[in-house]
């Protein structure tokens, strides 16, 4: 019996210990959650042709590439992060995406690839993509 009352207190006590109000994320973990939310913000200003936001949130000379290829009709894009990788000045995001795009001159195109997103670690806007650009309006063939 007493064995059974020293079990209950040390179970009492080990989950008192790991109560969710103890554990604070990250540096790391935050910056991380920056990176997938102002992608998605991307993604999202991309699919809906937001002229004002894609240029709030990528640099100049990207942001230029990506407007000039918005004459699809509707586009669908979905991400699959891989990995993040913390620089000093810069954060990486390496994911997996699939692209749905209508246009009226060829109709549904679909497209995949594998990205390097770049952010800018202080800003987080859209430095550069390396790899295949899933903001790329494909071209039927």
């Amino acid at each position: 019996m007493k064995r059974l009352y020293v079990v209950l207190i040390m179970l009492v006590l080990a989950a008192a210990g790991c109560s969710r109000e103890n554990v604070k994320p990250s540096a790391d973990s935050l910056l991380t959650t920056a990176a997938f939310n102002r992608i998605e913000k991307i993604k999202k200003a991309y699919e809906t042709k937001d002229r004002d936001e894609l240029q709030n949130t990528v640099s100049a000379e990207t942001a230029g590439s990506i407007l000039k290829n918005l004459f699809f009709e509707r586009a669908e894009l979905s991400f699959n992060p891989r990995l993040v990788r913390i620089g000093a000045s810069s954060v990486t995001v390496d994911l997996n995406w699939r692209g749905t795009w209508w246009t009226a001159k060829d109709g549904r195109i679909e497209n995949r690839g594998v990205a390097d997103l770049v952010l800018d670690r202080e800003t987080m806007k859209l430095l550069r993509i390396e790899g295949d650009n899933p903001f790329q309006t494909p071209i039927a063939e």
